[in-house]
């Protein structure tokens, strides 16, 4: 049976992925330590060793870089989501629930256990504006979570009136809200123990009754 191989990445392809990854992963070191507002375009392609002129052929401005950062870290929240509705498969009515429960945990938790994810969280609404770090929690969340809760509809574990899509847009409100609360506390633990309390009061109103109610929980 042949094999089909991937093409091979020409010279100038490979430079030109390298020279990307290098812009982003400096960006996001900088972004993390010293904020989007103190890093100039300057600091960021001088951290990176890469000459302005190569920044320009693959990012317009400081702003297009740190959307292609902050999106980076949404496809890592939305994997734990996908790898949830996963494990699922084949498993009894209920033991989803537990499942989902654990997701919106790791999904928050982020904040903290993720130093980067948690300062680029934190500067996203002021450095892409509210409206476009909506858009993009929506373009890389979204879909994994409206498949999730359609998946657990399906499973009989939430109740079946319930508008999945409208769910999803709210749940992800409450998810992406908490890790905002998270990334802003003076004491982020205490706070992630009190978005856990209403995750679990929102998954009760949509838990089919009779089954357990997931209860997102710190490990702490």
């Amino acid at each position: 049976m042949a094999v089909e191989l991937a093409p091979k990445l020409s010279r100038r392809q490979v430079s030109a992925e390298g020279t990307r990854r290098a812009l982003l992963d400096s960006a996001k070191e900088c972004f993390a330590t010293v904020g989007y507002d103190a890093t100039s375009v300057a600091t960021l392609t001088a951290h990176a060793g890469v000459s302005k002129g190569g920044f320009y052929r693959h990012f317009p401005d400081k702003k297009a870089v740190f959307e292609a950062v902050f999106s980076e870290r949404l496809v890592v929240a939305a994997a734990g989501i996908e790898a949830a509705n996963t494990r699922m498969r084949d498993r009894p009515v209920g033991a989803g629930l537990p499942i989902a429960g654990r997701a919106a945990t790791e999904f928050v938790g982020l904040s903290l256990s993720d130093p980067i994810h948690r300062e680029l969280l934190r500067q996203a609404p002021q450095a892409l504006g509210p409206d476009r770090y909506q858009q993009i929690d929506d373009q890389y969340v979204l879909p994994p979570l409206v498949a999730l809760l359609t998946h657990m509809v399906q499973r009989g574990e939430l109740i079946s009136a319930m508008p999945v899509v409208t769910t999803a847009q709210l749940l992800l409100r409450v998810l992406c809200s908490g890790n905002t609360l998270i990334c802003q506390a003076e004491d982020p633990h205490d706070v992630f123990g009190e978005v856990l309390t209403v995750l679990g009061v929102f998954f009760n109103g949509m838990t089919t009754p009779g089954l357990p109610v997931p209860q997102p929980r710190t490990s702490r």
